[in-house]
């Protein structure tokens, strides 16, 4: 079942990686245009170019930081629904291995999960040039205590670049932005 999805996921990816590649060809700027900031993308969807288009681009107070391209969004999205379902699935060594270092999420937590299902994610502002915030909703079934509870839940994970591969990881996990 993981790999049909999986396979459903690279497929949409292609699609909104030609859809924009079109709009840079039309003459379009090379950036994509934001959507509105109320905009929730399913994972299902999360590789649709609206959903890959959902960037922040609000200035912080201060320096404006650059906002992040579409494609990186779409990478931090895919690292999310990634390290769900791998707790998923239980391996918390790979999943962990997503994870910035320890300190952001305890393996004795990630432990207490029995489930752990991305419904959909939201890019929001990001604190340091950089970083990609997203606000993502999760459908959790615990088995042991856990500062999450049973059924829909809200976090804000913060992704940045790995240093020494250039892929993201999660370097913070909570509950408001």
């Amino acid at each position: 079942m993981r790999s049909r999805r999986f396979t459903i996921l690279l497929v949409l990816a292609g699609l909104a990686v030609m859809v924009v590649l079109a709009q840079a060809r039309r003459g379009a700027d090379d950036a994509v245009a934001p959507a509105p900031s109320g905009v929730w993308a399913s994972p299902s969807v999360a590789v649709s170019p609206d959903v890959s288009a959902s960037i922040a681009t609000t200035p912080s107070a201060g320096a404006a930081p650059a906002p992040a391209s579409a494609s990186d969004t779409l990478e931090a999205v895919r690292t999310l629904k990634r390290f769900c379902d791998l707790v998923d699935d239980g391996d918390r060594r790979a999943a962990g291995r997503l994870l910035a270092g320890p300190w952001v999420w305890p393996r004795r937590e990630l432990r207490a999960i029995a489930r752990l299902s991305l419904l959909s994610a939201r890019a929001q502002d990001a604190p340091r040039t950089g970083d990609i915030v997203l606000m993502a909703r999760l459908r959790a079934r615990l088995r042991a205590a856990s500062p999450l509870h049973d059924g829909v839940n809200t976090l804000f994970f913060t992704l940045g670049r790995d240093g020494t591969t250039g892929g993201w990881l999660v370097t913070a996990v909570t509950t408001s932005p």
